[in-house]
């Protein structure tokens, strides 16, 4: 099998390390290898931040190389610019279509670009095939809580079947992870995102 790497991206508070754990837990669980980094830019809420993980047999090391990436999980749409130099025709993107302009934003006036923007400079780059999706927003209106976001996410990402990984192995890690008493919640906003994906 060739190693799959994968960047989970987003902004401190969309559960970005959370849903890295669901999906290494799925690779344990199926007897696969991975490598996973650290999680860079964590200091504060609504600052960039994004892991890195690679599934395969002989994997060693979870530094992806520019070009080489096969699915970039984009919690928040203004991120996934950020990811450029690793985006390829091998590359899938799924992306969530809520902008969360960041504080920098805000201090230095810059103009925030449009979600039609975003999309057209992902475009040049050529991706595999792209998706856009209201994560935010389907979990507000099926669960009442922005929370759930990043569950929604993943469930997209699960039906675009790029992971060597069945959206069962997610959702058996998605429930070990889970905390108790968000758990079932969890595992319905999976299903949400499978469903947006597979409509």
């Amino acid at each position: 099998m060739r190693e799959t790497n994968i960047i989970v991206a987003g902004v401190g508070g969309q559960g970005i390390l959370f849903t890295t754990n669901v999906i290494v837990n799925a690779a344990l669980l199926k007897g696969l290898g991975f490598a996973q980094s650290e999680v860079h830019g964590l200091a504060q809420r609504y600052g960039s931040i994004h892991t890195e993980i690679r599934i395969g047999a002989d994997v060693r090391s979870s530094l992806i190389l520019e070009g080489t990436l096969d699915l970039l999980i984009a919690m928040e749409p203004l991120e996934s610019m950020r990811y450029a130099r690793y985006i390829s025709g091998r590359t899938t993107i799924v992306s969530n279509s809520h902008i969360i302009p960041s504080q920098a934003a805000y201090l230095e006036n810059f103009k925030i670009p449009t979600l039609d923007e975003i999309k057209q400079a992902l475009d040049k780059l050529k991706p595999g095939r792209k998706v856009f999706l209201d994560a935010t927003g389907l979990a507000m209106r099926d669960l009442g809580d922005p929370l759930f976001t990043n569950t929604v996410m993943l469930g997209a990402a699960a039906a675009l079947n790029v992971m060597p990984l069945e959206p069962a192995d997610l959702e058996e890690a998605l429930a070990k992870v889970s905390p108790e008493r968000y758990r079932e919640q969890n595992l319905k906003a999976f299903k949400i995102g499978m469903k947006a994906v597979s409509d």
